[in-house]
């Protein structure tokens, strides 16, 4: 309606136009240089409308090629995201030709080229295609130069994967000596350090480490406990009282409140013949954690009246009954104590809830002295079946009558 009524009144406004210049169509001279135009109002009028429905068809034109290529362009961008969806799914279910496939075809149009770039890297070393891993950690660092980081850590740990530790901490070296190396390379560097027994370097790539806001307290203690540790264990190796104590001191709080780490102050001190620190230690991590380590340590604890541990540890037992590890310490303890009908049976309970072959040797030790010799044989074939990891299948032996 409202097109129809501005139609209307062009027609009315283009008739009185029309009637007003046919009376008297005016004249219009315009000089340009040596070149004189010449033509009525009319005409001029004519021609400024054709030029300027001319100009519009023209913006039009450029404008529908610009919104068709944008169209395009958001086309093979939809495409590019469903493409990397797909890719990513088919990373995680293990597909990784078709995972590689999708992620380097679309990388060019995805919204983040270098990250389709270094998960199709992956894919394509999972597949053990080196050369093609190392094209898209090198098409990733040509797309987001301020990426390299992402793409040497990467790289750094698929070699770790590979084994090839050295290679792994070169690249990283190579990193951290342009000053890009992040928190994850740090932890990386740290623990192919702490594997290729580079303490020293190691111990001097700490403060870093705790500086690290991304890293854990947690885990950079750990990390740096192996190498702190040293001086502990070699204190026990020494058998020297106050080195181990000065060594268990010098070491920082949230180290010394490791389980492994005290376990491992706990054998120490077993090798100076301090047991009573040593057992005080254990029970408390024992009685917090429930320590594997420290519960099959604490059954080499000696103590003046050996009851006294193997009372605590049956304390234990009675909230866990079937945990192998805890009978097994129990079997030990009461072996000191002398009490070997006890001990046999809690050998026997932690043997049938999990083999061992050092529980069976025990066993097996056990039973010979208590002239049992064919329950003994028994124990020592399922002591060296335990340690093979299955029995050998061998034809039935016949014997023959002559």
């Amino acid at each position: 309606m409202k097109g129809a009524v501005i139609v209307a009144l062009a027609l009315v406004g283009g008739g009185l136009l029309a009637h007003v210049l046919l009376g008297d169509p005016g004249y219009v001279a315009i000089r340009a240089g040596q070149t004189l135009f010449e033509t009525t109002v009319p005409i001029l009028l004519l021609l400024l409308v054709a030029a300027y429905f001319a100009l519009r068809g023209i913006v039009g034109a450029y404008t529908a090629r610009e919104r068709l290529a944008h169209l395009r362009m958001e086309r093979r961008k939809r495409r590019a995201r469903e493409d990397t969806q797909r890719g990513l799914l088919d990373l995680a279910a293990g597909q990784w030709r078709s995972a590689e496939e999708l992620l380097s075809r679309s990388a060019r149009d995805a919204d983040s080229p270098a990250s389709n770039y270094l998960v199709a890297a992956r894919a394509a070393d999972l597949l053990d295609a080196v050369e093609r891993r190392d094209e898209w950690l090198s098409r990733a660092q040509e797309h987001a130069p301020e990426e390299r980081a992402a793409a040497l850590v990467t790289l750094a740990e698929m070699q770790m994967r590979r084994a090839q530790d050295e290679a792994a901490l070169q690249t990283l070296e190579q990193l951290d000596a342009s000053g890009d190396l992040n928190s994850r390379g740090l932890e990386l560097m740290a623990r192919l350090l702490q594997k290729l027994g580079r303490g020293e370097q190691l111990l001097a790539l700490g403060p870093r480490l705790q500086s690290a806001k991304e890293l854990p307290e947690r885990k950079v203690n750990e990390i740096l406990a192996q190498v702190q540790l040293e001086e502990v264990r070699a204190a026990g190796e020494k058998r020297d009282q106050s080195r181990l104590e000065k060594a268990w001191s010098d070491l920082p709080r949230g180290v010394r409140k490791l389980p492994h780490s005290i376990v491992a102050y706990a054998r120490a001190a077993m090798s100076c013949q301090d047991h009573p620190t040593a057992e005080k230690a254990l029970r408390e991590l024992i009685d917090e954690t429930g320590d594997v380590s420290a519960i099959r340590l604490y059954g080499e604890v000696v103590l003046p009246d050996p009851l006294v541990p193997l009372e605590r540890a049956e304390s234990w037992l009675r909230k866990r009954p079937d945990d192998a590890d805890l009978l097994a310490t129990c079997a030990r303890l009461c072996l000191r104590a002398e009490l070997f009908g006890k001990a046999r049976s809690y050998l026997e309970a932690s043997l049938a809830r999990r083999p061992n072959a050092e529980n069976s040797l025990i066993l097996a030790d056990l039973l010979e002295q208590m002239g049992e010799p064919e329950r003994a044989a028994q124990s020592l074939r399922q002591a060296v079946a335990t340690s093979v990891g299955r029995r050998p299948n061998i034809p039935r032996v016949r014997l023959r009558r002559y």
